[in-house]
């Protein structure tokens, strides 16, 4: 058995909606679940706050959603 991945500020994978990218943990969904580990998780909360601001700093003015 695999060792499980140490949460980490940098995402491992966007690949996989129902595991988190920071952590690989299992999410109960991926939409609502998703949200509710963030806050049950600093770094993973603060891995997607970081790359929420790199999206958006990436966007900038061209994006209206």
């Amino acid at each position: 058995m695999s060792e499980p991945e140490p949460p980490s500020v940098l995402a491992y994978t966007w690949d996989d909606p129902s595991v988190c990218p920071f952590c690989m943990a299992e999410l109960e969904n991926p939409g609502e679940g998703f949200m509710t580990h963030l806050q049950e998780s600093s770094v993973c909360e603060r891995g997607f706050e970081e790359w929420r601001s790199s999206v958006t700093n990436d966007i900038g003015g061209e994006w209206s959603g």
